[in-house]
């Protein structure tokens, strides 16, 4: 499958389509970059993060498959989408003279392992609150997975078991709210000043950090000589969707977004569409550029909700094939609570005819692999033996 000549235009072409609108209502790279400098910002990852082909995988599907690996973000070898988020959140930490950051998320988190990672490189303490669901996953026995990461970071970790959600069931999340609070409290009374994040890296100031990345998947599909036109990614607290939708309108990119989710994502859930209209229309202030109505945002959100399988971090047979069919074909790993569900639904997309035969396809790795060392009821059949014959 020829990769350089995808889309029969020049590159100079698709700048001045995507990128070089001379009308101020439409901003190009260098308005873009001048709106993201002046942000406080603490540099920490690898960037841009690699963008490149998946050779065996397009030729199965027909297709046209590229990968943006924020899993290679660092500063360690297990990381994620979490990292940009936390550079633009200890930027203004640092400079407000923050020593401590508290966030929260499941036990298994990978947004909580790459905000500690953050701060210990920008010399704040991080402390973890995490949730196990006991029924569901048992009583924490061992350390592994991004837990043992965690510990052997030497990460300040609460580890709060739970019956409920905590996600719809307000006893469990007060719980949750009250423990971070008494802390906060007993640090603020020491002398220390706490910023608390939000689970999932959510924090008015991180949004604004994926229009940077969806700055580089344009620049770097252009030199592969691309013109992309699906950007699929696993949707979850709703960090990622915001800052490249923001940055797609301001750029009035045609490129269309399918997001595959892992939580339930309809009108009066925790998470629903109206949450990430009014984050991409935040995002967009910050950067100075037009904001429309609520209506043109949310035409442009297209979440998939039928991977989700049986619940949040609970594997699926789409999940778990998903994971083995690129580890065979493309020698890539993803993990079993976010990217591989996220994965799934791109295959399944690719295979029913959703996407069209010879599109431009790249598929956001936000990270997770750690996650392929948990326990089985997180895993599934991909740690058994007899499913790797």
């Amino acid at each position: 499958m020829d990769f350089s000549a995808a889309n029969g235009s020049s590159r100079n072409d698709r700048l001045l389509l995507c990128c070089r609108c001379p009308t101020l209502d439409c901003m190009d790279f260098t308005y873009l970059d001048s709106a993201i400098s002046k942000l406080p910002r603490r540099r920490i990852g690898f960037y841009p993060t690699p963008f490149h082909a998946l050779p065996n995988l397009s030729a199965a599907y027909g297709v046209n498959l590229f990968m943006k690996r924020e899993d290679l973000a660092g500063p360690s070898a297990i990381s994620g989408s979490k990292m940009r988020l936390a550079e633009f959140v200890l930027g203004r930490a640092v400079d407000a003279g923050v020593t401590h950051l508290i966030t929260q998320g499941a036990y298994l988190t990978n947004s909580g392992l790459q905000f500690a990672a953050a701060c210990l490189s920008a010399r704040i303490t991080p402390i973890l609150f995490l949730t196990r669901n006991v029924p569901r996953h048992g009583q924490l026995a061992e350390s592994r997975g991004n837990y043992l990461l965690n510990q052997t970071m030497g990460v300040e970790t609460h580890v709060i078991n739970l019956t409920g959600d905590v996600w719809n069931d307000p006893e469990p999340a007060a719980r949750v709210a009250d423990a971070i609070e008494g802390r906060k409290t007993e640090l603020e009374a020491q002398g220390h000043k706490v910023f608390i994040v939000g689970p999932g890296g959510t924090h008015p100031d991180a949004f604004v950090a994926h229009a940077v990345t969806f700055r580089e998947l344009l620049e770097q599909s252009d030199a592969a000589g691309v013109q992309l036109d699906f950007v699929y990614h696993t949707i979850g607290t709703g960090t990622a969707l915001p800052g490249m939708l923001a940055a797609k309108l301001a750029m009035r990119h045609p490129v269309r977004f399918r997001s595959i989710s892992i939580l339930p994502y309809d009108d009066g859930d925790r998470m629903n569409p109206g949450v990430i209209v009014e984050r991409t229309k935040a995002v967009l202030a910050t950067l100075g550029a037009p904001v429309p109505d609520d209506a043109t945002i949310r035409a442009e959100i297209d979440v998939d909700q039928r991977f989700i399988g049986e619940d949040y971090a609970v594997p699926s047979p789409e999940s778990t094939a998903a994971i083995r069919e690129l580890a065979r074909a493309e020698g890539i790993f993803v993990g079993p609570v976010y990217t591989g569900k996220g994965l799934a639904g791109l295959l399944d997309h690719a295979r029913t005819g959703r996407i069209p035969a010879g599109s431009n396809v790249a598929f956001l790795h936000t990270g997770d692999t750690g996650n392929l060392f948990e326990i089985p009821q997180v895993v599934g059949h991909i740690a058994e033996a007899k499913s790797l014959t």
